[in-house]
């Protein structure tokens, strides 16, 4: 088939709107080719216009620059039905526009129009090896924009039912198929051939056999350069099919390998850790934990860089150990998970912009009977408080195992319910050091019936010597910074809740007490006998 519509805007054929749609054909399909010389696109499960399933097949080509081809197949479900859209655009060069003759001008003479500028124009348009009739060609371009921007999009739009096969039944490969397709155009040569012996014989008897032989040779060369071009695109769309099948298969494999490599790697290095956890003395608690707590973490990675990155947290002493389980974050020690032992507490800290959000304060070491020095002294010692540990302002721990915080501080102590001041001081255990002591409230008094009053103590502050006993302060008022004087191993709140009554085991200026875990989870509260 000739050219039949240009990309000229002057040479408008009949039907209107083909130079456009040729030129949006042209554009979309080198955005579907995504800047290489050829794709393949295949999609699955298409609704037909008749409701039924088919599949979709594209092949694109550039070939130059400069010609353009697109082999569609379009398959019913049921594989009894087959269409073969076959399209050539070529870019071709100026042509001269044909203007009416002016009255000096010579028929045999240029024209004095001027030429056209180089555009896209279809040079062939084929279904299932039988050019489009001409009436046809403008809707059939229009269904294929909308067909290429369908893919383009992602979603088709509902497909022609494709023309029904004559031969052959079930589900063949598309290699088997196109070549079944040769096969018929061949015989359809043959049965051309004979047809055109019959009429060569009937123009005998009429005197023009001369024309039916030109008719003959000219049916001849357009079933041969049909038959040539599916040859060559059978071919070629079995090469590409076949390197597509190769190249996927050799990347799953690949995949599949790493996966395996990883996982052994990270198990193998977990296991590692967990060993030389085992080998540490019982001096090192602090750290054996946190080399089990990164064996962990490196269990539960998914990617090279988030096991690099736990190795690189791995302590090299308590100090180091006891501050890396302080500030991480995955640590559930967040205050969200803990209520105060009485409803009307507050949490003792706030953040220095004034909010008291939970999850910025987490517990760095809580209340236990039994706890190793965390300053590497030896021996175990009961910890009746929690340390509160800001995590909002930490920037980094440096390798002196010093923690980093932006122009910020740690932030602030607050009471946790109106109170009197009864102490404040300095010791070098405690280091800048309160105590408020507060009215006995009724649930107070539930949880401990021979409870005289009740007070809470706050330490490490970063100063309190322009506080004085007497001093009143109410729920929620700040009276010091969280710091880290005395006997600490960073800037923390250390934090106890006393309860005194008669038979306490522990006694101080006020009286006789006992201390109460501050903050835990669906326990009871009891006082030592």
């Amino acid at each position: 088939m000739s050219t039949v519509i240009s990309n000229n805007p002057t040479a408008a054929p009949s039907g209107g709107g083909g130079t456009q749609v040729i030129s949006k054909i042209c554009q979309t399909a080198r955005i579907l080719l995504q800047e290489k010389e050829s794709r393949l696109i295949r999609l699955d499960n298409q609704v037909l216009i008749n409701g039924e399933s088919s599949s979709y097949l594209l092949s694109v080509s550039l070939i130059d620059e400069a010609v353009l081809v697109l082999d569609e197949q379009i398959r019913s479900g049921n594989n009894q039905s087959l269409s073969h859209y076959h399209w050539v655009l070529t870019l071709s060069g100026s042509q001269p526009s044909a203007p009416e003759l002016s009255d000096t001008e010579q028929p045999g003479s240029e024209p004095a129009g001027s030429r056209e500028p180089a555009g896209w124009a279809l040079k062939s348009a084929r279904r299932n090896s039988e050019d489009l009739h001409t009436e046809l060609l403008h809707l059939e371009l229009f269904d294929l924009f909308e067909r290429l921007e369908g893919l383009r999009n992602g979603s088709l739009p509902p497909l022609d039912v494709p023309s029904p096969l004559f031969t052959g039944s079930g589900s063949t490969g598309l290699s088997e198929n196109l070549k079944n397709r040769s096969s018929r155009v061949f015989t359809l040569a043959a049965a051309a051939l004979v047809m055109s012996g019959l009429f060569l014989t009937v123009f005998i008897t009429t005197m023009q056999y001369g024309r039916m032989l030109k008719t003959v040779l000219i049916l001849s060369d357009t079933i041969s350069e049909s038959s040539s071009e599916t040859s060559g695109s059978i071919k070629a769309l079995s090469k590409e099919v076949s390197r597509i099948n190769t190249e996927v298969s050799g990347l799953k494999q690949d995949v599949i390998q790493e996966q395996e490599a990883f996982v052994f790697n990270k198990k193998q290095t977990s296991m590692n850790l967990r060993w030389l956890a085992s080998k540490f003395p019982r001096s090192s608690y602090s750290r054996t934990n946190a080399y089990l707590y990164i064996a962990d973490k490196i269990d539960q990675a998914q990617s090279y860089g988030e096991v690099v990155y736990q190795l690189s947290r791995l302590p090299e002493n308590n100090e180091q150990a006891e501050t890396i389980m302080a500030t991480d974050r995955d640590n559930p020690m967040s205050m969200k998970y803990f209520s105060p032992v009485f409803p009307e507490m507050i949490l003792p800290v706030r953040s220095e912009d004034g909010t008291e959000g939970t999850e910025a304060f987490m517990i760095s070491s809580g209340y236990i009977e039994r706890r190793l020095s965390p300053l590497g002294y030896g021996g175990v010692r009961p910890h009746h408080a929690v340390d509160l540990i800001n995590l909002d302002n930490i920037v980094r721990i440096t390798e002196d195992n010093e923690i980093v915080r932006d122009q910020t501080r740690a932030g602030d102590v607050q009471a946790v319910y109106d109170g009197v001041i009864a102490s404040a001081g300095f010791d070098w255990v405690y280091g800048w050091n309160a105590e408020v002591q507060h009215p006995l409230l009724p649930s107070v008094a539930e949880k401990f019936p021979t409870a005289r009053f009740w007070t809470t103590f706050y330490a490490h502050m970063e100063s309190a010597d322009f506080l004085s006993e007497g001093m009143t302060v109410e729920k929620g008022e700040s009276f010091g910074k969280i710091g880290s004087s005395g006997r600490s191993t960073g800037p923390h709140l250390h934090f106890e809740v006393r309860i005194y009554h008669p038979r306490g085991g522990e006694s101080g200026p006020l009286g006789n007490f006992d201390k109460v875990n501050p903050y835990r989870k669906d326990e009871e509260y009891s006082l030592g006998s």
